[in-house]
């Protein structure tokens, strides 16, 4: 694939993410009741029950701060040692900016949980969903390095389903343990895709940079 389409689809993808994430602002700050929200209030339970209750709450510590602390500092150890300090400059990066852009948007919405617990680190406001941003940027960018490292194919095709089933779950888990409307995982995906795709080209440029 050449680079212009590569860059074709990449801003053809972040303008997608970044049209449903303001249609799902609009909404919240008008008042209305999205359909995802609606339509998985009736089908909670069902996933609730005590194993799987459980289960999530296991999940939902990948994309809290002790899991995606430890996921960067394994990283930027393998990093230093493959000697791509690019990635070791803007991974750490992406992750500190995403954290800040995550918490200055919820103080802009300033939307309330569905519940507050702190058991299930659930503090502070609802949307977007800090789980859903960090763990698509961090375990996207991870898959990254692997799919554009000297890796074989089966081994790139595998970091990538990882990761999706990774970010999808810890997603899913912070609405079934109902720290979080399913509204705000969607918009912490976009946004958090949005800036995936920045902190990726990032990396492009800086690795130039640097050769």
């Amino acid at each position: 694939m050449g680079s212009s389409h590569r860059h074709t689809y990449a801003a053809v993808f972040t303008v997608l993410l970044l049209s449903f994430f303001s249609i799902i602002v609009n909404r919240i700050q008008g008042g209305s009741t999205l359909f995802v929200d609606e339509f998985m209030k009736d089908r909670l339970q069902a996933l609730q029950s005590e194993g799987s209750l459980a289960f999530f709450t296991v999940i939902t510590e990948m994309g809290s701060e002790i899991g995606i602390i430890s996921t960067l500092i394994v990283s930027l150890l393998l990093l230093w040692r493959k000697k791509q300090y690019a990635a070791m400059i803007i991974f750490p990066l992406a992750v500190i900016v995403t954290d800040f852009v995550n918490k200055w948007v919820k103080g802009v919405i300033a939307r309330e949980r569905p519940l507050l617990n702190e058991a299930i680190d659930a503090i502070g406001y609802s949307f977007p969903s800090g789980h859903a941003m960090l763990s698509i940027v961090t375990y996207g960018f991870v898959a990254f390095l692997i799919v554009n490292g000297t890796f074989g194919k089966a081994t790139r095709i595998l970091a990538i389903a990882v990761a999706a089933v990774l970010i999808f779950t810890i997603g899913l888990s912070r609405i079934v343990l109902s720290a979080h409307y399913p509204s705000d995982v969607l918009g912490g995906y976009c946004l958090g895709g949005m800036l995936l795709v920045v902190f990726l080209y990032a990396h492009h440029f800086l690795k130039i940079r640097m050769k």
